[in-house]
């Protein structure tokens, strides 16, 4: 499985300080605080008077001035400074190293030491976390070239959603898609890189921007959600660590038999079919039909409100009220889950993958309380 490369992330970010705009584009950040007087300035030639009886000139094109660049995707001239600097990809934990190559953002996570290496789940899980947090759908995941793509995301230009507020402002809104490829350098060591595939901009009342991106701006969104991603993985590194005693199951996204988007769970069938049963009890979800013997639980599900989940101390499933069934299997030496519809259908992946980190949490926190109600009762 292609997560299976990936295991790391152990960093700090530290948000972007969000700062008013006015006109759309926030030109406080990229203007310098002085005119722009020299370009009032008229060209002056002066013919080069050579006196008698001397070596020819030589001349060289090496300091001529080019033609104005008028295209300001390609230079910043003139009036379209910028000024802002390249945006930093922030981490304040020394085992991970950014780097920036063109547009890409990378991240490369090396073990603090043998005893604590960031597993894939972690990994995964964070990106996924992100995704939620934001309310960006996935339009795709590739398991085979290790890609997530995200749909379109609607943001300011510090890649938070684009809000009310940023509407009052006058703000511009960016309308981006990103990918997110997961790899390993040739130490092994796992990384990421997060890049800006797509973008559109409009002004508040619907109108696009005719130039679009500045040929620097890629970059610095790509960085910006790489940020983005650092603060959500932190945040969960901190959970986890406040929370060690729910990271016994390991749980990871893959490809059950048929070739569809599934949980693999490191338990045997008949302890993966229990504990989805005793998961459904215990959340107050309404059974509607199972089979042991197939390993199918058709369940009536009702979205819980926020204090519901804060009293189950996990996170929301993100998903709609609705009929599903849980279909349970076997993949190599580990035990696959797979949602279906109403329908018989399987759910598109990025229902699969939005689900992911409070789903895993809901199993992992119920596989350690269904061991320890256990030992309990053998006492």
């Amino acid at each position: 499985m292609f997560f299976n490369k990936i295991f790391a992330l152990n960093v700090l970010c530290v948000s972007s300080l969000l700062i008013g705009c006015s006109g759309g584009i926030n030109n406080d950040l990229r203007e310098a605080n002085n005119s722009f007087r020299y370009l009032n300035e008229e060209f002056v030639a002066r013919d080069v008077k050579q006196p008698a009886n001397t070596d020819a000139l030589a001349f060289s094109n090496r300091y001529s001035i080019p033609e104005p660049i008028t295209d300001v995707r390609a230079a910043l001239l003139g009036k379209q400074v910028d000024i802002r600097p390249p945006q930093k990809i922030i981490s304040l934990s020394p085992n991970v190293e950014v780097f920036r190559d063109g547009d890409l953002a990378q991240l490369w996570f090396y073990p603090v030491d043998k005893n604590h290496a960031t597993s894939i789940n972690d990994m995964l899980s964070s990106v996924f976390h992100l995704l939620k947090d934001l309310h960006v759908d996935i339009e795709d995941i590739d398991l085979e070239k290790s890609v997530i793509k995200t749909d379109w995301y609607e943001a300011n230009e510090f890649v938070y959603p684009y809000s009310t507020e940023d509407l009052t402002n006058e703000s511009v809104r960016y309308r981006q898609r990103y990918a997110f490829l997961l790899l390993q350098n040739s130490q092994g060591v796992p990384g990421v890189t997060v890049q800006l595939t797509d973008n559109e901009m409009e002004y508040p009342d619907g109108s696009e921007l005719r130039d679009g991106l500045t040929r620097f701006e890629p970059a610095r969104f790509s960085a910006l959600m790489a940020n983005r991603l650092l603060e959500v993985y932190y945040k969960d590194q901190q959970k986890l660590k406040d929370n060690a005693q729910y990271s016994s199951l390991e749980i990871s996204l893959g490809r059950d038999n048929n070739n569809q988007p599934c949980w693999l769970v490191n338990i045997s069938f008949d302890e993966a079919y229990n504990l989805l049963q005793s998961l459904f009890i215990a959340y107050d979800i309404t059974i509607k039909e199972y089979s042991s013997s197939t390993g199918e639980i058709k369940v009536d599900y009702d979205e819980f409100e926020p204090e519901d989940w804060d009293r189950l101390g996990v996170e929301s499933w993100g998903i709609d009220s609705a009929i599903y069934q849980f279909k349970i299997g076997v993949v190599g030496d580990k035990t696959s889950i797979t949602l279906y519809d109403k329908h018989d259908k399987p759910v598109p992946t990025g229902i699969v993958a939005r689900m992911y980190s409070g789903f895993s949490a809901s199993l992992n926190k119920q596989f350690l309380d269904n061991k320890y109600n256990k030992s309990t009762k053998k006492d």
